[in-house]
């Protein structure tokens, strides 16, 4: 650890050139992507790149179509034989780099990343016959034959009582009929069954919403958010409350790209990799790889595997923070990207730790927002109030 800060400070001090910016996705260029969607979601994953690159070829230097690509890469290595999934996976961090180096806040490229890195939520997991009966009842649902859907919705519950997802389901039937008091309580229900369904309290919320009990849907949306802050949904639905409810400015995205990461190799050793082009450099690309390294000189020292992920990252962090500020002291070149000054911020306000925790979440941080939660009531909505953002 004492070779750490002085190398870490050279890569700091080193680098300062400008970022580029991105060109925008055109008419014709949005519908071929449009295109690619339905094909994608057909399962037709080639006709889907192929729409996707003739997209790309009418906007080369936008994100959406390299964003849409690396979903078409995630999704295929869910799908593909193990030998092969690495390689879609490579293929889908690539291209999802690429699109956030195009425009640092694309939402699909940094949920694309999320998921390299994190993998969705832990819920329940349902048997094969609530699986099989779920599946038919979506299928009439789509058809938005709410009787029958509702039956099997149903036939759900009988089979697996614990699959939260059945009671969602039985209470849209309700819902898109705008018979309100069945849909609270079922997807109250769903709450109650798995408390971090993001998506339960999601659907209460807008339930309550629609009945104009604003004050309970906001608290309903903050428990989404404190379920699963991963779940950029909960997030979007809340902004968009508040500003109805309170008359007040949409959330602001983080916009944090980490732009570096590590990787373990099958020799058991860790490497940084930088995100995007190798020549970029900025002091923000250099606080970037700063935290990786942070990052991989801890876990390269904790061998007995001691402290957590949470852990490691609150610590890589609040390095590469204390770095830059004695960079910035050093040459007067500070960050000036707006997600790594929000972070460095929150460090100055004691809050980098509920920060990590709502607005860069992953599933391995969970006891440790379980924890912060129970400490904190009404912790999210304080630092919501209190900072204006999402991640």
């Amino acid at each position: 650890m004492r070779l750490l800060r002085p190398l870490i400070v050279s890569a700091v001090l080193a680098l300062c050139l400008p970022a580029s910016a991105a060109e925008p996705c055109t008419a014709d260029c949005r519908r071929l992507l449009a295109e690619g969607q339905v094909l994608e979601s057909q399962g037709k994953f080639p006709e889907a790149l192929d729409k996707i690159k003739q997209a790309e070829t009418l906007a080369p230097n936008a994100s959406l179509p390299q964003s849409a690509a690396a979903g078409v890469f995630y999704k295929l290595s869910t799908l593909a034989k193990p030998e092969k999934v690495e390689e879609m996976r490579r293929l889908a961090r690539a291209l999802a780099g690429r699109a956030l180096a195009l425009e640092p806040g694309n939402p699909v490229a940094q949920e694309i990343l999320r998921l390299l890195d994190d993998g969705p939520s832990l819920l329940h997991v349902p048997t094969r016959e609530a699986r099989t009966l779920f599946a038919a009842a979506e299928q009439q649902f789509a058809k938005a034959n709410y009787k029958e859907a509702l039956a099997g919705y149903e036939a759900v519950m009988r089979a697996d009582p614990k699959f939260s997802l059945a009671w969602i389901g039985a209470g849209n039937c309700y819902f898109f009929q705008k018979d309100l008091v069945p849909a609270e309580r079922l997807f109250r229900r769903a709450t109650e069954i798995e408390p971090r369904n993001a998506q339960a309290w999601r659907f209460l919320g807008s339930t309550l919403a629609q009945q104009g009990r604003l004050a309970d849907a906001e608290a309903a949306m903050l428990s989404a958010v404190a379920a699963d802050p991963s779940q950029r949904p909960s997030w979007t639905w809340l902004s968009g409350l508040r500003t109805q409810a309170r008359a007040q400015a949409p959330l602001k995205p983080l916009g944090l790209r980490r732009g570096a990461r590590v990787d373990q190799g099958a020799d058991g050793k860790f490497t940084v990799s930088v995100d995007g082009p190798s020549g970029d450099k900025t002091p923000d690309t250099a606080i970037r790889l700063a935290r990786a390294i942070a990052e991989a000189n801890m876990r390269a020292e904790d061998k007995a595997k001691a402290k957590s992920a949470y852990e490691i990252e609150l610590a890589s962090w609040r390095t590469a923070l204390r770095v830059a500020d004695e960079a910035k002291a050093k040459t007067g070149e500070g960050i000036t990207d707006p997600g790594l000054l929000a972070m460095q911020a929150l460090e100055k306000d004691g809050q980098l730790e509920a920060g990590i925790l709502l607005l860069q979440f992953r599933q391995a941080y969970r006891p440790e927002l379980e924890r912060w939660v129970a400490a904190n009531p009404g912790g999210v909505k304080a630092f919501i109030d209190r900072y204006g953002l999402q991640p």
